[in-house]
């Protein structure tokens, strides 16, 4: 009796023991997890602030996006460097980290080849080399923007956003360079012609010239040897995914005279790889004398794409070559020297400490030529490639201590007619972009501006040999002599990255201009007529039919066999549309892959992604392509697009099942946008990854970019499209419509993380104008900066506990 007793005293204690550690747990979660929310920002009240003039106020709409209104442009400045602080912190840490190759000091060795590869390319040292030489109204700009981060690293209210927690991070002051380095990662990113000589001197293991030329047209035959293919492979696959190029986007303007109100309409949708939070910070700024409204990037006091009240602008990527790599060949009788025309001359040399969370510091030597920096001594595997012979050296007027494009933006931000802007854009030396215009008066316009190389005879779509004294640079294209267009008689410019300027044109621009099935697409839609109005533009950006698929589509669908009638007639009668609901664009897809996969493989690229020109080609009259050079038999065309076709199905079959009414392109054409850092913490990445069905495709205005190899876990993914999207009306800049893809916030905790997503999927839009107290009524926070007194005193924040952003 006493025995049970015992025991029942015994489970009786061990239920409490239970209880109370639960409870505890509980409390604690609960405490963590109030405590981190405490991280969103102050939205309301106000905040003393030394380093202003003026009160500022900062109006949240509805959607988080910051109205500033100023006295000053310096005050006004100050403001957007405070607001992106509170949003964006962290994305501004990484990104000014990522740039000057410091991302292992606080994430360890995981991320050692992004910094190795940002030292290498010295994106800091050029971003601190400009940051000295900008002009005195800039830099006034600048020092504002940094002070307006610094006041909220230094006097915020509770922790910082959970990432700063996770790694007990606090940053370091913000600094002028700190901005510019964005502007140099970019510019590398849209230039993508060093990643495409690589590419083709990769394929040179494998292919003949002429075969290479049939897989992309055009281009001079080069010397290449197969160790100098193996380089290729290895820089290429020792490229850090951030700094891979993805870039493409659509614009077009139309004059007042093909419009319905008289005034000209623009429109913009740059696309570039999916992060979250996404690359684009909506906000508008108001001061007396200035006003802008658009897309900024946190970290950079400029509004990148918008208008201004007087004028709009918007880009897409031209594609121009300003890259060569050089074939540089080692001095036989010293390796510590490089073959130039004039003799050999030794290597510059530089020696980089990068410091390594929880290791130890790595000691990083940099090699350079009289073109550039060493690319081969980038791979990890770089010691068992033959270095000793020759090396492959990357030349880029992006390298240069004198570029302003930073400068350019900025002046773009102010200018209010078309000189004006012609005058800014003058400085815009990297990337080549096309720059579209549209003001209110109801001019309208485009330019090409950048240093585009003149080569005086070579294409530069190959490595060339750097002992060459033919190859050699002989300055720059004349600014007067760049593609432009002014008030044009059609009333109407368009790009989608396709080929700017006709073979007539003097200078080279470059040999490899995208693929024109969304430029033609986007023609079809302008041919059509009429009156356009700003509904126009909204369903022409999420546009979703495939220009490629109509024309390579029935070139596969000739000569099928009967079986499998009921799938090829569900082809025939598709609309080329890639809607996410229908199961014909990924049937079409998946035939596609399969079969370029199957022309490949005996080649032993099987990895290709599919080239829709050349597949058109092949079956049009290249159809020696099809031809199996591993057998003795005679394969025709005919039979590789049936075999494609069957492993398309039994692909599909296996992964979505055999009801074809449940192939659907969502279930596989899914935007993922992945939190950098959360990405790879279990548990917390479910709310930090952010995931949704979407339309479009490879090649349709709706960009829905999937892998580019067959070899992908999810190769339908959609990787890469339009992150924001914006139409400015110029009969009245304030029904100007934008959207960016996840939200304004990138604090997981907050509402504003991921609340555009659904809409931006949808092709909705929203407005970012109004008058502050218009504003203050649909407000979801009316923030007060106020300047501390001459005499100095600790900042303080009244009115006491102001609500915090709501959750």
């Amino acid at each position: 009796m006493a025995e049970r007793k015992s025991k029942k005293r015994w489970l009786s204690g061990l239920i409490k023991g239970v209880s109370y550690f639960t409870l505890v747990l509980v409390i604690a979660v609960v405490g963590i997890f109030l405590w981190l929310r405490s991280s969103l920002p102050q939205l309301n009240g106000s905040i003393t602030v030394s380093g202003i003039s003026a009160p500022i106020n900062i109006i949240r709409d509805e959607n988080a996006i910051p109205h500033i209104f100023a006295k000053s442009a310096e005050d006004a400045y100050f403001a957007l460097g405070f607001a992106h602080a509170q949003d964006r912190l962290w994305q501004m840490e990484t990104m000014r980290r990522a740039g000057a190759g410091r991302l292992s000091e606080i994430m360890g060795k995981a991320t050692l080849p992004i910094d190795k590869f940002s030292r290498h390319l010295g994106f800091y040292r050029t971003a601190e080399a400009r940051a000295e030489r900008m002009p005195p109204d800039l830099k006034q700009q600048m020092d504002a923007y940094a002070a307006g981060v610094n006041h909220y690293i230094k006097h915020h209210d509770g922790p910082l956003s959970p990432e700063f927690v996770l790694l007990n991070h606090e940053p370091e002051p913000w600094r002028a360079s700190d901005s510019l380095v964005w502007s140099r990662m970019m510019a590398f990113r849209l230039s993508q012609n060093w990643w495409k000589e690589l590419f083709r001197l990769r394929l040179r293991g494998t292919f003949s010239n002429a075969q290479i030329d049939e897989l992309w047209p055009s281009g001079e035959g080069s010397p290449v040897t197969l160790p100098l293919a193996k380089q290729a492979a290895a820089v290429l696959d020792a490229v850090p995914e951030i700094f891979q190029p993805k870039s493409a986007s659509n614009a077009w303007v139309f004059s007042g005279t093909r419009t319905a109100s008289g005034k000209p309409i623009l429109a913009n949708d740059p696309h570039l790889g999916f992060d979250a939070p996404g690359l684009w910070y909506l906000a508008r700024i108001k001061t007396p004398d200035f006003e802008v409204t658009g897309a900024t990037a946190p970290g950079v006091p400029i509004t990148i794409l918008g208008h201004n009240g007087t004028i709009a602008w918007g880009l897409t990527t031209t594609g121009g070559d300003t890259q060569d790599l050089f074939i540089e060949t080692i001095d036989p009788e010293n390796k510590d020297r490089y073959l130039t025309p004039d003799g050999p001359r030794a290597f510059a040399l530089r020696t980089e400490l990068i410091k390594v969370k929880d290791g130890e510091t790595f000691s990083l030597n940099i090699r350079s030529t009289r073109n550039g920096p060493v690319m081969s001594d980038i791979s990890s595997s770089a010691k068992k490639l033959n270095l000793t012979k020759t090396v492959l050296a990357l030349k880029s007027p992006g390298f240069r201590a004198d570029d302003k494009s930073h400068e350019a933006l900025y002046r773009i931000n102010r200018a209010q007619n078309w000189s004006q802007f012609l005058g800014a854009a003058r400085l815009l030396h990297t990337p080549q972009q096309n720059i579209f215009y549209a003001d209110i008066l109801g001019n309208t316009g485009m330019i090409a501006p950048a240093r585009i190389p003149i080569r005086n005879g070579w294409e530069g779509r190959w490595p060339t040999d750097g002992q060459n004294p033919a190859r050699v640079w002989n300055g720059f294209v004349p600014f007067e002599a760049l593609p432009r267009a002014h008030n044009p008689g059609r009333g109407f410019i368009g790009n989608a990255n396709n080929q700017l300027v006709p073979d007539s044109y003097p200078y080279l621009i470059t040999k490899d201009w995208e693929a024109s099935f969304r430029a033609e697409r986007l023609s079809e839609l302008e041919f059509r007529g009429g009156q356009h109005r700003m509904k126009d533009s909204e369903k022409w950006q999420i546009d979703g039919v495939s220009a490629a698929a109509r024309k390579l589509l029935p070139l596969m669908l000739k000569n099928q066999p009967t079986q499998i009638g009921p799938i090829l007639r569900r082809l025939s009668l598709w609309d080329y549309d890639m809607s996410r609901k229908k199961p014909e664009p990924l049937i079409y897809n998946a035939w596609v892959r399969a079969l370029m996969k199957e022309l490949m493989t005996p080649y032993g690229q099987g990895d290709l992604g599919p080239i829709p020109d050349f597949l058109i080609s092949v079956l049009r009259d290249k159809q020696a392509w099809c031809d199996d050079p591993r057998t003795k038999k005679n394969e025709k065309c005919d039979d590789r697009v049936s075999a494609s076709l069957n492993q398309a199905l039994e692909q599909l079959s296996e992964q979505y099942g055999p009801n074809m009414d449940d192939w659907q392109w969502g279930r596989a054409h899914r935007a993922i946008f992945k939190h950098r850092l959360f990405d790879h913490v279990p548990i917390i990445r479910h709310w930090a990854n952010l995931e949704i069905a979407t339309d479009g495709g490879d090649h349709t205005l709706n960009r829905g970019q999937t892998a580019f190899g067959n070899t992908s876990e999810r190769p339908y993914q959609h990787r890469h499209g339009a992150g924001y999207r914006a139409i400015y009306d110029l009969s009245n800049l304030d029904a100007s419509r934008f959207m960016i893809a996840t939200g304004q916030s990138g604090n997981i905790f907050s509402q504003f993380y991921d609340n555009l997503l659904v809409s931006w999927r949808d092709g909705g839009y929203i407005p970012i104008a109004g008058k502050q107290e218009q504003l203050k009524m649909r407000a979801i926070g009316a923030l007060r900066l106020v300047p501390a007194p001459k005499a100095p005193r600790t900042p303080s924040r009244t009115p006491s506990g102001a609500p915090k952003e709501r959750s």
